[in-house]
């Protein structure tokens, strides 16, 4: 039987105006986190916009958990000019062939260049070699369906753990906040820590000190 992505454990740490989403939890104890993390979105808000809050990432929240996510977190942050910037953080773990870290970020880095819509880079984080790559899909024209237009900032990590990738992505619709987005997602890949699952509450020679974390660009 193959084994499920949840049999490797990773901690991260996000920036404030990153809100996690309590995936994996019991269901008796998930609206009340759920409702919880609505007050920490709408601190001076309404019942209502609380309320709906709650309700739809209580149905994002149970997708994610159905499709395996290891981390799942929502960023709000107010802009120069008084509006909202938003993106999402989705972290999983894919199965890969059990090469080792260099072999399975060279095979990435030349696969992510052949298509021409993205960006692709080879950094160094603390936790190994990985891949940074950033997208963007735009509507031009006239079309049907309304114009839909974002960018999506990943960073494909070979796990120590052999047969294993984790990957982060980051996607936003806020374009003109991308170099924001890209520091930031490049400080979460800093922080990353991964481990087999059932070490979970060890320490790790996985876990970056202060002193081992190192910029990914000049």
């Amino acid at each position: 039987m193959a084994l499920s992505p949840h049999s490797v454990s990773i901690a991260l740490d996000t920036p404030e105006g990153f809100h996690e989403l309590p995936l994996h939890l019991p269901a008796d104890v998930l609206d009340a986190a759920l409702w919880e993390l609505a007050e920490k979105i709408w601190p001076g808000g309404t019942e209502f916009q609380r309320e709906t809050t709650a309700t739809l990432y209580s149905d994002l929240t149970a997708s994610l958990t159905a499709d395996e996510v290891l981390h799942a977190s929502v960023a709000l942050y107010e802009t120069e000019d008084g509006a909202a910037s938003t993106a999402h953080l989705l972290v999983r773990a894919e199965a890969v062939a059990s090469e080792a870290p260099e072999v399975i970020t060279a095979s990435f880095q030349e696969a992510l260049s052949l298509d021409e819509h993205r960006s692709v880079a080879r950094v160094d984080l603390p936790c190994g070699p990985a891949v940074l790559s950033l997208h963007a899909t735009e509507t031009e024209g006239e079309a049907v369906l309304p114009v839909l237009e974002f960018a999506q900032i990943e960073l494909y990590v070979p796990s120590p753990i052999q047969g294993w990738l984790i990957v982060l992505a980051l996607t936003t619709p806020c374009f003109a906040d991308l170099p924001r987005y890209t520091g930031i997602l490049r400080q979460i890949g800093e922080s990353l820590a991964i481990r087999p699952a059932e070490q979970s509450d060890e320490t790790s020679a996985t876990t970056p000190g202060d002193d081992d974390v190192r910029a990914v660009f000049g």
